[in-house]
């Protein structure tokens, strides 16, 4: 399993990667994370394990993308 090989890191640049990735189509084109989870729903089905690890990662992404947009608002 990669958790036990890889440490988890917990940073804005791991956050902005998870973003980056989350708010961005197959083609390149924006979408909100989550039109782009309901695609990937779609795209692989309820089955596949691409499928079930977002929806049990979907809390944790909810709260990175939120970390990243907090961060990029002007103060």
């Amino acid at each position: 399993m990669l958790t036990q090989e890889f440490e988890q890191e917990h940073s804005l640049t791991s956050d902005a990667l998870w973003y980056a990735d989350m708010t961005t189509t197959p083609d390149g084109g924006p979408t909100d994370v989550k039109a782009r989870l309901a695609e990937v729903r779609e795209r692989y089905g309820a089955d596949h394990p691409v499928t079930r690890f977002w929806a049990r990662a979907e809390p944790t992404l909810l709260e990175a993308i939120g970390r990243v947009e907090l961060a990029s608002q002007p103060m």
